[in-house]
């Protein structure tokens, strides 16, 4: 029954586990589902247990210097959600919103640390999920304070395309799930400067709007805007592409 919850989500934490693991996993992990727009948690809570999402996504915000939220990041199936409690047991640094229905697991906090402790290997893989969480918050460093905001609109909109995108005959469409003026908090621009933004990116050729999502059109143009280092662009989100017969688009991900 594990292998059947958590393959859909493709868990980077639990895949290539051994099958006693994931029965032990799956023991201890409580199931639910969040509506939109319920909290996951709150700023100042507990950190009580650790949550993998399964489906839906989720925003984590922080307040800015103005008290409106700021997006720090989206967490989509398969990614861990809270899991410093685990090592630190301190109280909740952010804000968890789910921002579509979403399903999640939880695992209270000694009932992960007991498993973690049972299976060394997943204890490897879960030093390597944190290592990789640090170098993104580094990555993220650059995007706020290194480019200028045309940039850091792309690499928003890579990043989202690349993990929550799905393939059509016209490019990689997908939800950004945030207002405009998030949008213009998370890449520290105001909210006019945004908008004449996308519009550059629309005249372009590499982006269209249709009601509540974007399609990519172009998705190496786009990813090219996004002008990551050549140091830092194996790691960062992207979008390769290359033509199918029919001129769609067959997408390779990296993220």
């Amino acid at each position: 029954m594990a292998h059947d919850t958590y393959a859909g989500a493709a868990v980077p934490l639990l895949a290539g586990l051994p099958a006693p693991a994931l029965a032990d996993f799956d023991r201890i992990a409580v199931h639910g589902t969040f509506r939109r727009e319920a909290p996951v948690f709150v700023e100042g809570e507990d950190g009580d247990c650790v949550f993998l999402i399964l489906r839906g996504k989720v925003k984590v915000t922080r307040p800015g210097p103005e008290g409106k939220d700021v997006l720090f990041t989206m967490v989509g199936p398969g990614q861990l959600l809270g899991e410093l409690c685990v090592f630190d047991g301190g109280p909740r640094h952010s804000t968890a919103t789910a921002v579509q229905e979403t399903d999640l697991c939880w695992i209270p906090v000694p009932a992960m640390r007991g498993w973690l402790a049972r299976h060394p290997e997943a204890s490897l893989r879960m030093m390597h999920l944190l290592a990789t969480r640090i170098r993104n918050v580094n990555d993220r460093l650059e995007d706020v304070t290194g480019v200028d905001v045309a940039t850091r609109v792309a690499r928003a909109l890579v990043e989202q395309a690349s993990r929550f995108g799905r393939r059509t005959p016209l490019g990689l469409r997908f939800s950004l799930d945030l207002s405009q003026d998030e949008l213009a908090r998370h890449v520290r621009a105001s909210r006019e400067r945004v908008n004449q933004v996308l519009m550059d990116f629309s005249r372009r050729g590499w982006l269209l709007r249709e009601g509540n999502e974007w399609i990519v059109l172009d998705p190496p143009g786009l990813t090219r805007r996004a002008r990551y280092r050549p140091e830092t662009a194996s790691r960062r989100p992207s979008i390769t592409t290359t033509r199918a017969p029919g001129g769609a688009w067959a997408l390779i991900r990296r993220s």
